[in-house]
């Protein structure tokens, strides 16, 4: 398993998304849920609109585009969602976010 800094938990704020590159040819969106931590793919899986433009509640992300939405732990479709969405392992350890893969 590798272990990768995506960011610091200050570059994140409280109900907020964020997206950063993990290598040269990824990028994942780091959703701070009420102070909590996840790491999900970059775009909607329904029409590829980026994800960090929309809104997190609680642990559920929000696709602004046509009101998708996910569980940010498991990635599973809630709502009008018909795909989940894919999901990656975070570790925080002091202010960094880890990315574990």
């Amino acid at each position: 398993m590798t272990r990768r800094l995506l960011c610091k938990t200050g570059d994140v704020p409280i109900d907020t998304i964020k997206e950063f590159s993990v290598d040269a040819d990824r990028a994942v969106c780091v959703v701070n849920a009420g102070g909590s931590f996840f790491a999900c793919q970059p775009t909607c899986p329904h029409e590829g609109v980026r994800l960090c433009d929309g809104c997190v509640t609680d642990t559920t992300l929000t696709c602004l585009e046509h009101l998708w939405q996910w569980d940010l732990p498991t990635g599973e479709p809630r709502g009008l969602a018909e795909a989940s969405l894919t999901t990656y392992p975070v570790r925080v350890e002091g202010e960094s976010v880890y990315l574990d893969d």
